[in-house]
């Protein structure tokens, strides 16, 4: 979190459904929810995890969960359609 002190802003929020990189563990997921202190993100395999420290992903950093979510739709014969 880009922050000059614990009550600013980051620099940096996402909105929900927007890809977000934990910048503590390099895991990188869908925003779900924040609370003005900690983000939750979504995982492809729909595990939540909270953090407070975030940061836009790199291109390659989002391939693997956009790919994942491909492989899980074309799995359940619904390729094309939105998770």
């Amino acid at each position: 979190m880009n922050a000059r002190d614990e009550r600013a802003e980051p620099a940096y929020v996402p909105r929900e459904g927007e890809m977000t990189a934990d910048a503590r563990t390099g895991r990188v997921g869908t925003a779900v929810r924040w609370d003005g202190s900690a983000l939750t993100l979504r995982a492809p395999s729909g595990e939540e995890w909270t953090t407070e420290t975030f940061r836009r992903p790199t291109t390659s950093e989002e391939l693997g969960p956009r790919v994942a979510e491909a492989n899980a739709r074309s799995r359940r014969g619904k390729w094309g359609e939105p998770t």
